[in-house]
């Protein structure tokens, strides 16, 4: 796996702009992030000045899945990007220790499973079958996922092996690429399920083609229902060398969660273009879903992350239990907590 990170790190290290100066006194700061709605107040933040008033300009660079995010930041291509805790764990156990969470993100796995409406129905599931019957559903289906390692793919075997099924052998999972492609992938029959944080999901959903399973925002999987799952980490040499830089762009992501949490509705008018999403309708329910999951303060709780990781090792989701200790993974430092 790290190989494939350094090899994904060559690559997008080519097409990312590098942090420096310019002639601005703003201090240029580089994310990567895979489009979703999850990091509303980042792109709250970009539209409404917030980093601008904290000194940052900020390139936000849009990647098809969490591991091209990872080699990013890894590379130092990007000094900050939105990933798993999962991949955080992988990289450690395999020696690379240079990301660190600094901002927490999301308090719960949100993604959202969507099957073929026509497969589920002759299936005889919905959401509101028992959850065992929704994970044996997936036998023998194709399934989507954005890439092999990302979280789409990780927590989709995690259902297989729940319902006693092999990832390898009781279902084809097939890498398609960002939300956009996977949202076409199920609208053409390419394939039958895939799951992804909203909004692509409830699109398919809106459009009749899809129907939800299993609705990780809302808490469907009890396991994954308190949870570190996303946060923004940063380049650990970079956030040692600019601590300040940090700090601002976690003020700032604060601030713009506040308004994204006073009005879903203007939010989503707002960033609509940002996410590629028509229906603005569609963005507001998806905001409104994740509200419960989203971290209002950035702040990571001990105790969360140690249940996490625990989690994460028992469900087969990372190869090992991960250290829980601050600053091993996450810390604090640059957070009002």
């Amino acid at each position: 796996m790290l190989a494939r990170y350094l090899a994904l790190a060559s690559v997008v290290g080519l097409v990312l702009p590098l942090a420096g100066c310019t002639g601005s006194a703003r201090t240029q700061i580089t994310v990567a992030s895979l489009p979703s709605a999850f990091p509303a107040p980042m792109y709250v933040a970009e539209r409404d000045g917030t980093f601008e008033r904290e000194g940052l300009e900020v390139t936000i660079v849009e990647l098809q899945s969490g591991a091209d995010g990872v080699a990013a930041a890894v590379s130092g291509s990007a000094q900050i990007a939105d990933i798993g805790f999962d991949d955080l764990v992988t990289l450690a156990e395999e020696g690379e220790e240079g990301l660190v969470m600094v901002h927490n993100l999301v308090r719960r796995v949100t993604l959202a499973l969507v099957m073929d409406q026509e497969v589920a129905r002759e299936r005889g599931v919905s959401r509101s079958s028992p959850l065992p019957e929704r994970y044996a559903a997936l036998r023998g289906l194709r399934l989507g996922v954005t890439s092999p390692g990302a979280a789409s793919d990780r927590y989709l075997r995690y259902y297989l092996r729940e319902a006693g099924l092999d990832p390898e052998r009781d279902a084809e999972i097939i890498a398609i690429g960002d939300g956009s492609s996977l949202l076409a992938a199920l609208e053409t029959d390419q394939i039958d399920a895939y799951q992804l944080s909203p909004p692509t999901p409830y699109v398919a959903e809106a459009e009749g083609f899809g129907t939800i399973l299993i609705d990780g925002a809302a808490g469907d999987v009890p396991a994954l229902a308190d949870f570190a799952y996303t946060g923004f980490a940063a380049n650990r040499e970079w956030a040692r060398g600019n601590p300040d830089a940090v700090r601002a762009f976690t003020r700032a992501l604060d601030t713009a969660m506040e308004t994204v949490r006073a009005d879903a509705a203007a939010t989503a008018e707002q960033i609509a273009d940002r996410m590629s999403e028509d229906d603005v309708g569609i963005l507001r329910r998806t905001l409104e879903a994740l509200m419960p999951a989203l971290s209002t303060d950035g702040c990571f709780e001990a105790e969360a992350v140690r249940t996490t990781l625990t989690t994460m090792h028992d469900i087969g989701i990372t190869p090992a239990a991960g250290d829980p200790a601050e600053s091993a993974l996450w810390t604090n430092e640059y957070n009002d907590c």
